[in-house]
């Protein structure tokens, strides 16, 4: 089963090579789905009871997951069951908790694989998914049974005559889909807590899963700092963004404790929700059909006195301006908000990076065509410092017109649009020299050099 995930890509360095092989990454869940589903047919034979939907009530769900900062909270989390709250533990976090004298109210498993089975630990009520081995079922004979929205075939896999059930979304992970277990059961408050998504250190749990050795990773950039993952973990901390933005559109309150990729992500929703934007953007083929960078490559090289040096393409787009720099004789470096912006066989050095925060990149020569409008106005400047810090020179192409492609993903995308005269002002005022400088009719052109004037 494809999960609901995109937008990755990871990096191999073989020995001898000059730049590293760039790999699209597709997530598919840990189980074939011809198992999956048998499990869900046996499991849902069972006489276990099944979980059905709840009335709203005034309780408070505490959701703990097993990500490292949970250790940090244990005291919060105590003093919160001894007030009368419940406690959810999501898979091997039931044992973590009970070593540390917390009750456990329910414990929440998903995963598919035996494995599994290491990971029951003590708790009132064991809440496991129907598509659970059924060696987790013989071992908790009065486990509850909760039935995972898995497509259109979900129904045909129960009994004839199946009870009334609730069927849960969320999807992605079990501290995803372990919300949505809450909701169901009529919560309406929920924290959570060691919902990282992200390492500490050499640590991806607070307790050694056995489960999760060899996850694959891959460092992430989020709002200026860089985390390590499991491509499950990034997954789940993306997913988290939409589900708890539905929840909370139900009426529940949510608060995230503790640190890493998820919390940071949730904290700063207009970062996530630029990011999803673009991400959704160069999904439509008709988005990449037109790449301004790409057509004013030619204005560039005639204002460059010698056609070499290091280049970085800030808001590359597609990448296509970025080639033909390379093929006039620049060593490029790729620089854009988001992972799939680039076409397919764009080869070229790339970073991921955020135009409104430092980087960490250097070159002789800075080109950004068609990206300062995008950025909010009061971001503007702070763009500009940035790209200028990397670059003695910097080409900018800069559009003073409304754009017409937002629509197809229901954004603007053109969030700063001024005349020529106002991006002229920025400049000076920021002490940057003007080499060069046009106004077209939809756009405007500068060559902007570090050093004052």
């Amino acid at each position: 089963m494809l999960l609901p995930y995109h937008n990755l890509k990871m990096k191999h360095q073989n020995p001898g090579a000059s730049m590293p092989l760039v790999l699209p990454i597709n997530v598919v869940c840990n189980t074939d789905d011809e198992v999956l589903f048998e499990q869900i047919r046996a499991n849902s034979r069972r006489p276990n009871k099944w979980l059905t939907a709840a009335p709203a009530h005034c309780g408070v769900a505490i959701m703990c997951g097993s990500g490292p900062s949970i250790k940090k909270d244990l005291e919060k989390i105590r003093e919160m069951a001894k007030a009368g709250h419940t406690v959810f533990a999501l898979n091997n976090c039931a044992n973590f908790l009970a070593l540390h004298g917390i009750y456990v109210d329910y414990q929440v498993i998903l995963d598919a694989r035996i494995e599994t089975k290491s990971l029951i630990g003590p708790a009132g009520t064991h809440l496991f998914a129907s598509q659970v081995h059924p060696a987790l079922f013989d071992a908790v004979p009065d486990a509850v049974l909760w039935q995972l929205d898995v497509g259109p075939q979900t129904e045909e896999l129960f009994p004839d005559d199946y009870p009334e059930y609730a069927l849960i979304g969320g999807a992605a992970s079990v501290g995803n889909t372990a919300l949505c277990v809450a909701y169901a059961m009529g919560y309406r408050e929920m924290h959570c807590f060691g919902y990282d998504s992200s390492h500490e250190g050499d640590s991806s749990h607070a307790i050694h899963q056995k489960i999760n050795d060899g996850d694959p990773c891959a460092y992430v950039d989020f709002n200026g700092k860089t985390y390590l993952c499991s491509l499950t973990m990034k997954m789940q901390a993306e997913k988290f963004q939409r589900t708890s933005a539905d929840l909370k559109a139900l009426g529940v309150e949510l608060h995230v404790h503790g640190y890493g990729l998820l919390p940071d992500m949730y904290h700063n929703p207009d970062k996530v929700a630029e990011a999803v934007k673009y991400s959704e953007m160069w999904n439509h083929p008709e988005y990449r059909e037109l790449a301004p960078g790409e057509n004013v490559v030619p204005v560039f090289l005639d204002l460059v006195a010698e056609r070499r040096g290091s280049l970085i393409d800030f808001g590359c787009g597609t990448g296509r301006a970025g080639v033909k720099l390379a093929a006039a004789g620049f060593e490029v470096h790729l620089v854009d908000f988001t992972e799939n912006s680039r076409d397919p066989g764009v080869d070229l050095p790339f970073t991921q990076a955020d135009l409104t925060l430092p980087m960490h990149v250097k070159a002789d020569f800075g080109y950004c065509a068609d990206v300062l409008e995008h950025l909010p106005t009061e971001q503007v400047q702070s763009a500009i410092h940035n790209i200028m810090a990397c670059v003695g020179k910097c080409f900018f192409q800069v559009s003073t017109v409304h754009d017409n492609m937002g629509a197809m993903a229901g954004h603007s995308l053109h969030l700063t649009v001024r005349p020529h005269l106002w991006w002229a002002q920025q400049f000076r005022n920021m002490g940057f020299r003007i080499l060069h400088s046009e106004e077209e009719s939809i756009s405007s052109i500068f060559y902007v050099m570090r050093e004052q004037a």
